[in-house]
């Protein structure tokens, strides 16, 4: 486990979901079980239309409550857009994280 120091623009940010904006309403649907649609009901789930939606407005990535963490926040980060300004790197100011493979071996 680690942390990361990240710079992002251009979020989709779910939280602002109910503040009044209008947001199309398959957005409303983004805690559905995809496993359940997918494999069960075989029906593509509205998280992988609204991801496509999402790259094709160009936007990074979605900032989304946690369902797991009252208060809480995840993101999704599209990386083929960690570029002009966007960034994603490991907080490891010690060193101790592994450098590549090589790290590994005893």
């Amino acid at each position: 486990m680690c942390s990361y120091t990240v710079a992002l623009r251009d979020l989709v940010d779910l939280r602002q979901l109910h503040d009044g904006a209008p947001w199309d309403e398959l957005w409303h649907d983004w805690r559905e079980d995809w496993r359940h649609l997918k494999f069960e009901l075989h029906i593509e789930p509205p998280t992988w239309v609204l991801a496509d939606m999402v790259l094709a407005h160009g936007y990074t990535g979605i900032l989304f409550p946690s369902q797991t963490h009252e208060g809480g926040s995840n993101v999704v980060v599209y990386s083929e857009r960690l570029e002009d300004g966007n960034s994603v790197a490991v907080n490891d100011p010690d060193g101790r994280l592994p450098r590549n493979m090589s790290s590994w071996a005893r």
